[in-house]
């Protein structure tokens, strides 16, 4: 087998096992959890954001093609926390989380989303460029 039909084929026997457990999750987790690792989660999250953002403002400031890379993480981990951020909210928190989400962190995420395809255009035109180099930076 090829690898790019054995990896689509992977990748799909992936996602219909994943939607098998979520769905057994939907109906077995309890509706009320306290975690014992609470702050450790929630500020694991927020360090990982931080070196996320700083390995993408090093991939920026060198001119690396990791940016792409950094910049897609940082992205994904702005929504992860927005979603994280709302969907625990406590009631009286809720509004506080939504606005924190709409305003700071889908923003973000998207202009980390932006970054990332601007990068690839780079490369991408570096490549057409000169198409016998592998481009080392941005």
């Amino acid at each position: 087998m090829a690898r790019r039909p054995r990896l689509l084929s992977l990748l799909m026997v992936a996602a219909v096992l994943e939607m098998a457990w979520t769905v057994f999750l939907g109906w077995s987790l309890p509706r009320h959890y306290v975690a014992n690792h609470w702050r450790l989660a929630w500020v694991g999250l927020d360090v990982a954001e931080i070196v996320m953002l700083l390995a993408t403002a090093w991939a920026a400031w060198r001119r690396r093609a990791t940016l792409i890379l950094f910049a897609t993480i940082t992205g994904t981990l702005l929504v992860v926390d927005a979603w994280f951020d709302v969907t625990t909210a406590r009631h009286g928190d809720l509004l506080q989380s939504v606005v924190l989400a709409v305003v700071v962190e889908i923003p973000a995420a998207g202009a980390m989303f932006v970054l990332s395809h601007l990068a690839i255009r780079e490369v991408r035109a570096t490549r057409v460029a000169s198409p016998d180099v592998a481009p080392k930076s941005l």
